[in-house]
């Protein structure tokens, strides 16, 4: 994939989320199927790392992920290629306080050697952001020079098979049930259009190296609507439950945590 292939695309990219930037707090604040998830996702990163650890959160978004673990004794430095989003990102983290602790930077992923080497304990990255991108190999390179010995990889990533998605079919929504099949797909957003890769644990691991061993797999959302479904979440509360209580038991089970709407994929530098 060429330098300037990658620059239309990313730049695409970067413009849907300019458009999309003043209304995308809101949704994933109102939304209690993704705040689940999300929490998931907090509680595994935790238990993984100490406090005082510093991550680099790649795709950082308006800076949701960043501000909860700066509030949780982590610091953490942002990198994003959407202006829309870092500038509210930089206006929160003004509001609560948090500027010496979470920061934020227009980086692209194949810039990343602008950034000091050994600093940081964790590369981060959460629903998705990696999956605009065609080649991990190209993101690994830039970000493991950045990273201490034993350093953890956690990628939240969106997985070729999802089993609700999947489900589909027998509704007639053949598009949407097998639109991850081939490992790609087109995203339609804010009126513009871009690729989107779907991405094995397997994939993951090999984009890293030998110098990186898979810890663990564990899937978000198997049961549980995809992370775009709000509704079913305020609709349906006691079924959303009971199949949220599911979820938590098959999520780090064979085959069910390969079948997520994401995989959190860990990684440990040897």
């Amino acid at each position: 994939m060429t330098n300037s292939v990658i620059g239309s695309s990313f730049e695409t990219v970067a413009e849907a989320y300019n458009r999309n930037a003043d209304k995308y707090d809101e949704f994933i604040e109102n939304n209690p199927n993704l705040m689940r998830m999300r929490q998931k996702v907090y509680a595994h990163v935790t238990s993984l790392l100490p406090q005082g650890s510093r991550i680099l959160d790649l795709a950082c978004g308006t800076g949701t992920d960043a501000f909860w673990f700066a509030q949780h004794g982590y610091t953490v430095h942002g990198i994003d290629i959407s202006d829309g989003m870092l500038e509210r990102a930089h206006e929160k983290a003004k509001q609560l306080g948090l500027e010496s602790r979470a920061t934020f930077e227009h980086l692209s992923y194949t810039d990343l050697g602008k950034l000091n080497e050994n600093q940081f304990d964790c590369s981060f990255s959460n629903f998705g952001g990696l999956n605009c991108v065609e080649d991990l190999r190209l993101v690994a390179d830039q970000v493991r020079p950045l990273l201490k010995r034993n350093a953890r990889v956690i990628w939240a990533l969106m997985p070729p098979f999802c089993l609700w998605e999947s489900a589909m079919f027998l509704r007639g929504r053949f598009h949407l049930a097998t639109r991850r099949f081939s490992g790609k797909s087109t995203v339609h957003k804010e009126g513009l259009d871009y690729p989107v890769y779907y991405y094995t644990p397997h994939q993951v691991e090999q984009a890293w190296g030998k110098d990186f061993q898979l810890e663990s797999v564990r899937a978000l959302s198997v049961i549980t609507p995809p992370a775009t479904n709000k509704d079913f979440a305020i609709k349906r509360p006691r079924m959303f439950e009971f199949l949220s209580r599911l979820d938590d038991a098959l999520e780090s089970r064979y085959p069910f945590k390969y079948w997520g709407d994401f995989t959190i994929v860990t990684l440990r530098r040897k």
